[in-house]
């Protein structure tokens, strides 16, 4: 497809009668919670393989519920610069969450703000390196030369690590948000607005406050059972959910507010960038919350 399109894409999964589904988290999420896909068969699918972000334990579970018994959800992290890791098959149904274990001679540290390794167990930057890492931007010495720190390449995400060695991807962090220094992942508020049933697909951002500097805002798509006129009531229970499972800090006070369509890339990742834009057109025909 030129452009994703959920629903074209998963009647064409049935009927093919594909077995392996490559998916963003977000379009795993809205699987598991849209009526198209439970009344299509997709018994073919053997194994869906989400990247791009973390996929909570939630989803992991709830697609594993939609699938044939043998089947498996698998979660990966990488990039262009290079292959990071991988859940295999053999770990997918003990480790939900997890982005698995590194790839075959891959090395990985997790560090603090200063560089230094972070305690066991606490979220850091991912800094690898490994036989598959890429050796630099083109024509761009400058971009590679920040890239480094020491022969490690700088990911810039946020990850932390289990006593057993398994990764879990926590955030971003160009995307964190900062209040009052504090920071905000806006994948941890967006995992919590997919928990409310109401909600078919979310996305966060930073809003310029002046006094804290940045306060969460979020955008949610309701699902289609909430007829336009009950969507302030449906956003001031979404809204109060959240809230009552976060550290006040994390709240979303900069509001929520219904979209039609959140802003994706050809493949289905949200494009953070354009949040807010898109938050701004919607408030035009809906109040904030």
């Amino acid at each position: 497809m030129p452009k994703f399109d959920f629903e074209q894409y998963l009647q064409g999964c049935a009927r093919i009668k594909a077995t392996i589904l490559r998916l963003v988290p977000s379009t795993a999420i809205r699987l598991t919670k849209d009526p198209l896909a439970k009344a299509l068969d997709l018994t073919s699918v053997q194994t869906i393989m989400c990247s791009g972000a973390a996929l909570s334990a939630e989803t992991t579970k709830d697609l594993q519920s939609m699938l044939r018994p043998d089947a498996h959800v698998l979660n990966g992290y990488g990039m262009s610069e290079l292959t990071i890791t991988m859940l295999r098959e053999a770990a997918s149904a003990r480790r939900a969450g997890s982005v698995g274990k590194p790839a075959a001679g891959v090395a990985i540290r997790v560090v603090d703000g200063a560089r230094n390794d972070a305690a066991a167990g606490t979220d850091g930057e991912c800094l690898v390196r490994g036989p598959t890492m890429f050796t630099g931007y083109k024509d761009n010495a400058a971009e590679t030369a920040a890239a480094f720190h020491d022969g490690w390449f700088c990911t810039g995400d946020v990850v932390r690590v289990d006593g057993d060695g398994y990764f879990y991807l926590t955030g971003r962090i160009k995307e964190l948000i900062k209040v009052k220094g504090n920071q905000v992942a806006p994948a941890e508020l967006e995992a919590v607005l997919l928990e409310h049933p109401l909600v078919v697909d979310a996305g966060v951002c930073g809003l310029p406050d002046e006094r804290d500097g940045e306060v969460p805002i979020g955008a949610v798509t309701l699902a289609e059972s909430v007829g336009e006129k009950d969507r302030p009531d449906a956003l001031r229970e979404v809204r109060a959910f959240v809230d009552a499972r976060v550290a006040p800090y994390k709240r979303l006070r900069g509001g929520l507010v219904h979209v039609d369509v959140l802003p994706k890339g050809v493949t289905g990742k949200l494009v953070r960038r354009e949040i807010l834009e898109t938050i701004d057109r919607a408030r035009k025909l809906t109040p904030r919350l």
